[in-house]
This record gives C-alpha cells, sequence and structure tokens, in this order.
C-alpha cells in the first residue's frame, strides 16, 4: 500500500462520525482496493495517525 492511499483511506474512514461504522467503513475501502480487510484496534480507528501507521505496516508490500 502507498503512503497516498493510505492517508486517503484514513482521512476517509475518520470522516465517519459513529465510531462503530469507522470498521464497517475501513473494511469497505480495504476490499474496493483489493486488500483483504483486517479491523484493527477500536483506539487505532480513533486517531489519524495510528491508523495511517496500522494501515502501512500492515498492508507493506513484502521487502525483496
Amino acid at each position: 500500500m502507498s503512503k497516498t492511499l493510505a492517508v486517503e483511506i484514513a482521512d476517509r474512514t475518520l470522516a465517519i462520525v459513529n465510531p462503530a461504522n469507522r470498521a464497517l467503513a475501513l473494511r469497505a475501502a480495504l476490499q474496493r482496493h483489493g486488500f483483504a480487510a483486517r479491523e484493527p484496534e477500536l483506539t487505532i480507528l480513533q486517531d489519524n495517525k495510528s491508523l495511517r501507521a496500522w494501515l502501512l505496516t500492515t498492508y507493506a508490500p513484502p521487502a525483496s
């Protein structure tokens, strides 16, 4: 996952006001972009910087 895509997904996910719906929005965004959906801890879904870091570490391309 690129940094740009991580920022876009994080921004759109955190734009959802209801925290319960953020996980649903994140899952849908990941599936739209072809990633297997995993759910982070709820505390990660409250902070943009944490969510971006989680996305980059979880969906980083394999090291060559």
